[in-house]
């Protein structure tokens, strides 16, 4: 089962797995055809997490391949970088990010699907991006989610010429219905296809970054290049009802939110109260603020005495994902953003470079504060869940940004909880405290809204589902079989691949 953020992305994985090969082929092939696919939300020269459970060794792995901060070996000043603000109407209101060959961090996604591919793959990297090469080269139609994403970037998109090359051929952006190429892209990754994953690091494609993202206009030196490591780490495992569940531990801040707000949950009884009453919407909404005040405060959230006490507090750039589950039991989640790229691409390679140095929920304390070779934090969750003896149950993971954790807490709850099925899981209404306002979705009774702000809870009540509140793609596997959810709001899709056998 392959379930992703578009229906060309599960396709690609879903031909590896009838080709015979596993959940981490499948994986990659479907994580490329990504950079086509839903290309204003991910790129190779982006970042990401993989969480992988090797059915056969009974281990479960979290490789991180996030992006570092940049500059090694520079000394020089940074008051001649290019980085300025640009304005996106994200959700209504504009929205003032950060972009240009300054905002660029490390490029990090090839590194670790090279090694994953390295690692754990089974076919041939050839036959694996077949399919993103034949999306790029013959060019795909644009369904709804893609074009709403394309011209809510479009500032950025179509900052240089080669941007409007693919995303405003004729002089405006593209839109729904309409094919977008990548020819640029698609020679790229054939050549990646004949020299590894890791040429992305090497030869004219790392000749290409240092001449246009190095100083004094960007920060990319070749020892930021050259020095860059993947790291493998062993997932946070966090205890829940009758479960655990895998997720992306520290540095990363989103697992162990995620960890901490279930922990909380844990004391009640959500499925009791009724999905989405006042009365869970009110606990869900304490629990979000809670767990704010840790992220600035507490090095340790899950410490059981602190849980403890918060749970008597409570009482009172974008991004994609791809989850896959194969017959033999092996699990892949894979979380992979761009930020909203920093409108510049690599010369002649169709690939846009990431803006990690101008999203402020990366940089915490001011842009350009950290030194070179320091690895971004980041909120994504690429998730597992496992049964009482460790067997993968669900795969699953988000987009979302800011509202990663508090839309992974939801979906976990619906599964877990409340024993919806995926499919209900993705589509059900969600709700998110933004420090200010809990913004809820359609789908949310008014007079629930009404009684919230009775309470003094300020509410803003949106009139559809939007890619704001993410877009969580889950695959999963019991004794019935596979099944899956694909989120709608960001054009998910899902894929079951049935084998033939003899």
């Amino acid at each position: 089962m392959v379930s992703a953020g578009h229906p060309l992305t599960a396709r690609a994985g879903a031909r590896m797995l009838e080709l015979g090969g596993n959940a981490f082929d499948a994986g990659i092939a479907a994580s490329v055809a990504s950079f086509v696919c839903e290309s204003a939300l991910t790129s190779p020269a982006g970042g990401g997490f993989l969480i992988g459970h090797l059915h056969r060794a009974g281990v479960t792995i979290l490789y991180d391949f996030f992006s570092n901060t940049p500059g090694r070996g520079y000394t020089g000043k940074k008051d001649s970088l290019e980085f300025f603000p640009i304005e996106i109407n994200f959700i209504g209101t504009p929205q003032e990010l950060y972009i240009g060959r300054g905002s660029v961090a490390v490029p990090a996604t090839l590194a670790g699907l090279h090694e994953v591919y390295r690692r754990h793959a089974t076919l041939p990297l050839e036959r694996l991006l077949e399919p993103a090469i034949e999306y790029a080269e013959k060019g795909i139609e644009l369904n709804r989610s893609q074009a709403e994403i394309i011209a809510i970037l479009s500032p950025m998109l179509t900052l240089t010429e080669e941007g409007r090359s693919i995303y405003a051929p004729s002089g405006r952006v593209l839109k729904e219905g309409e094919v977008i190429k990548n020819p640029n892209l698609a020679e790229t990754l054939r050549y990646l296809a004949e020299e590894g994953l890791d040429a992305f690091f090497r030869g004219y494609i790392k000749d290409a970054i240092l001449k246009n993202f190095s100083p004094p206009r960007g920060l990319i030196t070749e020892e930021d290049l050259r020095e860059y490591c993947i790291a493998e780490r062993e997932p946070l495992v966090v205890e829940y009802r009758d479960s655990y569940i895998y997720t992306n531990p520290p540095p990363s801040a989103g697992g162990l939110l995620i960890g901490f707000s279930l922990k909380l949950l844990e004391g009640y009884s959500p499925e009791k109260l009724g999905h989405n009453s006042t009365a869970y919407i009110r606990l869900l909404h304490s629990v979000m603020k809670t767990a704010d005040r840790v992220k600035r405060d507490e090095d340790d959230p899950l410490r059981e005495e602190f849980i403890s006490a918060c749970r008597r507090m409570v009482a009172g750039g974008n991004t994609t994902h791809i989850s896959v589950i194969d017959e033999e039991g092996n699990a892949v989640g894979i979380t992979t953003s761009v930020g909203i790229g920093c409108g510049h691409m690599i010369p002649g390679t169709g690939i846009m470079m990431n803006n990690m140095l101008g999203e402020d929920e990366l940089n915490p304390d001011g842009f350009h504060r950290y030194p070179p070779g320091v690895r971004l934090q980041s909120v994504m969750a690429p998730t597992i869940i496992m049964d009482r003896d460790r067997r993968p149950l669900f795969v699953l993971g988000t987009g979302g940004s800011k509202r990663i954790r508090n839309t992974m807490v939801q979906a976990i709850l619906n599964l877990l909880d409340f024993g919806f099925h995926p499919q209900k899981v993705v589509e059900l209404a969600r709700v998110h405290w933004d420090g200010q306002v809990l913004q809820l979705e359609e789908g949310i009774e008014p007079a629930v809204v009404d009684a919230l702000e009775r309470e003094g809870i300020g509410c803003n009540l949106w009139k559809r589902k939007h890619m704001y509140f993410g877009g969580v793609n889950v695959a999963g596997r019991s004794r019935a079989g596979f099944t899956a959810g694909a989120d709608p709001r960001r054009g998910g899709s899902a894929i079951e691949v049935r084998r033939e056998t003899a």
